[in-house]
């Protein structure tokens, strides 16, 4: 196994003892790309790998998309400063700064992000297709970022990849009271997606039962 499968493996893994292991080896490993572009910092932070993640922060500048995701306010300040263009800049998979600071919860980054322009309502470059908002109903803050996205303008009526929209997010995740902040702003909860499930479906699928049947009493 090569030093980089190693890495990645511990990444995969969430090994902090495998991912300093594999660092001992080559260094030079913390600032190579993954396959598909990916730097380890933004691999690890995807798959929830948070002592790594915090391991590999120091061993490199971060550029905007990992200060983002990261929670790091001071140096996504510093790079929008520099160069604000970023705002409206996509990752190798797709994103803006502020698609990943909401997917991972980063509350601050995201405020910093909104508050120096970055536009609410990008559409993500791959095939999901959808906004900030989106991106931080299906993340790790979802119930408690979201209505705060809302409030300062985000598009509740968007519609991503296949159909998909904020409501059938909220509901897949069992959040009522978000549910009801989407219902409130106007959004369909009759819509649905490309095979045919609307947001009450959904919600009882994944065992959801008292969303599913407020969804279906709403007026």
């Amino acid at each position: 196994m090569s030093a980089v499968s190693a890495l990645m493996h511990a990444i995969h893994n969430r090994d902090l003892a495998a991912a300093k292991a594999a660092l001992e080896r080559d260094a030079s490993q913390a600032t190579a790309a993954l396959p598909g572009g990916l730097s380890p910092l933004m691999f690890a932070l995807y798959n929830g790998a948070a002592d790594i993640a915090a391991l590999l922060k120091p061993l490199r500048a971060l550029d905007l998309f990992e200060a983002a995701a990261a929670n790091e306010p001071r140096r996504v300040a510093e790079l929008v400063s520099a160069n604000a263009q970023q705002l409206d800049a996509y990752s190798v998979d797709g994103w803006t700064p502020l698609h990943l600071a909401s997917f991972m919860g980063a509350r601050d980054a995201a405020l910093v992000l909104i508050g120096l322009g970055a536009p609410l309502d990008a559409v993500s470059q791959n095939p999901m297709e959808n906004t900030p908002l989106h991106a931080c109903i299906a993340g790790a803050a979802g119930e408690s970022l979201a209505p705060l996205l809302i409030a300062l303008g985000a598009d509740v009526h968007h519609v991503g990849g296949s159909g998909v929209n904020a409501l059938h997010l909220a509901a897949s995740r069992g959040f009522e009271p978000l549910s009801r902040l989407l219902l409130a702003r106007g959004i369909d909860r009759t819509a649905r997606t490309e095979d045919g499930k609307t947001a009450a479906d959904i919600a009882r699928e994944r065992g959801h039962l008292g969303v599913a049947a407020m969804l279906e009493l709403a007026d």
